[in-house]
């Protein structure tokens, strides 16, 4: 009977390191901002050392998605967030899929748009 108090501990440790990577993750996250481009929500989160992450944007549902203007919408909602150009950025492997999620790098010497 004592091993059971360990093993709720193991098993709810392991449902919220799933969490972030799902939507609930990106609503509850007290560091977000939200931005709204073209009419589609983008939430920005900061990862640290100049990194953000942007998760949203999607455009005609998981299929039809452009993906250049999705990207383009994560970009600008990143620089308008944090006044910082967007230097490069990444699709992190476990949302290659969709590519809902990307990370960037920013460069606050440099004024976004230029």
């Amino acid at each position: 009977m004592k091993m059971l108090p360990f093993v709720a501990l193991v098993v709810v440790v392991g449902t919220l390191a799933g969490c972030q990577g799902s939507a609930v993750y990106y609503h509850r996250d007290p560091a977000r901002q939200i931005v709204v481009l073209d009419e589609r929500e983008i939430s920005i989160i900061p990862l640290g050392q100049d990194k953000w992450e942007a998760f949203g944007g999607t455009q005609g549902g998981l299929f039809g998605t452009d993906y250049d203007k999705q990207k383009a919408r994560q970009i600008e909602a990143i620089e308008k967030v944090t006044g910082c150009r967007v230097v490069s950025t990444e699709f992190p492997e476990k949302n290659n899929d969709n590519k809902r999620l990307i990370h960037a790098t920013v460069d606050c010497t440099k004024q976004p748009g230029r």
